[in-house]
């Protein structure tokens, strides 16, 4: 591999950032001033996508897009009790892995815990904490203290320092996806050979709908999809059902549950990977889905690809994932946008 690194630093900006679907801004706004001076065109569209173009050596037949998604999974407040704690929705995560977790709630980044009954009092230790059961504590004494705080209907969004975890990992929050979004930020900084555009989408975790808009208004046909994935090399797992492994390289997958990805860019991806002496994998179960499975459906459809990040406990407050992967995942998008003709 050659010199191409992954900027940490701005993998911490935009992981530290508060994404949560429905309120992407805060992150948006990061990226804005990332590659405004990187990028001949740069604006926020009607749904909240930043959309960008960066002019390259030569203008290919069809357009080229990449794609990432801005937002991450986490909460919004439905409803102040009595006590003043907090019900509330979640997005993209199972009930079971929130009890005790940090949260920050609201732009003012409000201090709270998600709440349960203590499992030693639980009538059955055996079943699962349903997110019905569940409550955010921010401490307030009641619902007039909590609701003076203006609130209902504001976002929570998990609490989880960015740092180095053993030899070469990165543990976070927000990993998926804002290792996409950082490997498109410093491609725009990169002389291309071919005009890109960079589309940093709102709301996939709620169904693409930033994916949609993107599509419309760029239509592409050629889609490259960043995106975080899941990792299950972890005990307990049969090994058909470790799906992909941090440190193996980036993730190449030929379908997921929303996509068959185009077969002569996964085959490129490969060759390309092979010829440059890159590490990729591909994953061993089809499931899972990206902005894909919209980007090849909206218009008049897309040949798309994906290279993504393989994530211990992705969807979680701390995601794990390889310094080296990130890297593959970077000379591999700069490699395959350069050799399309």
């Amino acid at each position: 591999m050659d010199s191409r690194k992954m900027d940490l630093a701005l993998l911490e900006k935009l992981c530290c950032a508060h994404g949560v679907s429905g309120y992407e801004d805060e992150v948006a706004d990061i990226i804005i001033d990332l590659i405004k001076d990187n990028c001949d065109t740069v604006m926020k569209d009607a749904v909240g996508n930043v959309l960008a173009f960066k002019k390259g050596k030569k203008t290919p037949k069809e357009p080229i897009m990449l794609c990432a998604h801005m937002d991450e999974v986490g909460f919004s407040v439905k409803y102040i009790n009595d006590d003043g704690t907090l019900d509330f929705l979640q997005v993209g995560m199972s009930g079971t892995v929130l009890p005790s977790k940090r949260v920050l709630v609201g732009k003012n980044r409000i201090p709270g815990v998600i709440s349960s009954r203590p499992v030693h009092l639980s009538p059955d230790k055996s079943k699962a904490v349903k997110q019905s059961d569940l409550v955010i504590d921010i401490g307030a004494k009641d619902k007039a203290e909590a609701e003076a705080l203006g609130i209902f209907g504001d976002y929570a969004a998990f609490c989880s320092e960015f740092c180095l975890l053993g030899d070469g990992l990165v543990k976070a929050k927000a990993l998926d996806d804002r290792i996409g979004c950082a490997v498109m930020c410093i491609l725009s900084s990169y002389e291309l050979e071919n005009d890109v555009y960079f589309a940093f989408t709102v709301g996939e975790e709620l169904g693409g709908t930033g994916a949609i808009a993107a599509t419309n208004r760029i239509k592409p046909g050629t889609a490259l999809v960043l995106e975080g994935t899941t990792a299950s090399d972890l005990y307990g797992y049969a090994e058909k059902d470790k799906v992909c492994k941090p440190r193996f390289g980036a993730v190449c997958p030929f379908m997921d549950g929303g996509t068959f990805y185009d077969n002569g860019l996964y085959k490129k991806v490969l060759e390309l990977a092979k010829e440059n002496d890159i590490m990729v994998q591909t994953k061993t179960k089809v499931a899972g889905g990206t902005d894909g499975a919209k980007i090849q459906r909206t218009g008049k459809g897309a040949k798309v690809v994906a290279l993504s990040l393989a994530c211990r406990y992705i969807h979680t407050s701390s995601s794990v994932g390889s310094v080296e992967d990130m890297e593959s995942i970077l000379r591999l998008s700069e490699l395959l946008i350069n050799s399309i003709v």
